[in-house]
């Protein structure tokens, strides 16, 4: 398992030097009981090292829950960013209770990845950091096989284009030079399909989908389900990158809008069709 002493350390050093540094600070009120918590927390984290991570833990659980409801209690637009910042807190605290206590870290990545989505930043967007830590650890793993009888392989290939009119049909163009592209379509204001321009891209050789799994599939990201939001069928669900592949792009035949909160400062919206 990856983790131990020297993970913990890494992981501290992230936080500020000293307990006073870290600030608590709220965008906003919250109930008289929160603060409280928020303090017995940062205590615990700049007491023993490591501290007690049966206390930090159930303190993360306590201040996710509560901040949870206010979450819920009403339409997103109205959720005081406080809260969020509450919530964002419980996450970070529980993470660092499932590092400083050895455990398996798919725990306290899926934690990062619930403060990121359903909180607001704090400490520098130190949820951010912490994860980006946590990926160094752990093993890129291949995405599992599919029960075998079950899987249905990946689209790989656009489907079948309608049929175009000749008169109608845009022109492809591979590779044209700056001076062709400019008198024969950018001036005219003609449109033309360009074909090879993006080859060198290192994503089109690198990006499979073993690479996602790879690079992102520990990850928790939002899955929109249906093909447009009106439909009744229509949902959303958290999901890892790896658990969405295997349901979705493998085992099924569907239509989805995916959008992965990537580690790396990028935020990137994909459609994918399988």
């Amino acid at each position: 398992m990856a983790g131990g002493a020297e993970l913990w350390a890494e992981a501290r050093a992230l936080l500020p030097d000293s307990e006073e540094e870290l600030s608590l600070a709220l965008s906003g009120e919250v109930d008289d009981c929160v603060p409280p918590l928020l303090l017995r927390a940062r205590a615990l984290l700049y007491g023993e090292a490591p501290p007690c991570e049966a206390a930090l833990r159930r303190l993360g659980d306590v201040l996710r829950d509560y901040a949870w409801e206010k979450l819920n209690a009403g339409p997103w637009r109205d959720v005081s960013k406080a809260w969020r910042q509450v919530y964002a807190y419980g996450c970070l605290f529980g993470a660092l209770a499932e590092i400083a206590g050895l455990r398996p870290l798919a725990p306290a990545v899926r934690l990062c990845d619930m403060g990121l989505l359903m909180g607001a930043s704090v400490q520098d967007n130190i949820l951010a950091r912490l994860v980006r830590l946590l990926q160094a650890h752990l093993p890129r793993a291949k995405r599992r096989s599919a029960a075998p009888g079950s899987a249905k392989r990946a689209r790989t290939e656009p489907p079948p284009a309608p049929v175009i009119r000749p008169e109608d049909s845009v022109p492809h163009e591979r590779c044209p030079s700056l001076e062709h592209f400019r008198d024969h379509y950018l001036i005219p204001q003609k449109p033309v399909v360009l074909e090879g321009i993006i080859d060198h891209w290192p994503c089109m050789k690198k990006w499979s989908v073993d690479y996602v799994c790879q690079v992102a599939g520990c990850r928790t990201v939002p899955v929109e389900l249906g093909s447009r939001y009106t439909d009744e069928e229509w949902s959303q669900k958290l999901m890892t990158v790896n658990d969405f592949i295997n349901q979705y792009i493998v085992n099924e035949v569907c239509y989805f809008h995916i959008f992965f909160s990537f580690p790396k400062s990028s935020i990137h919206w994909y459609r994918i069709f399988a």
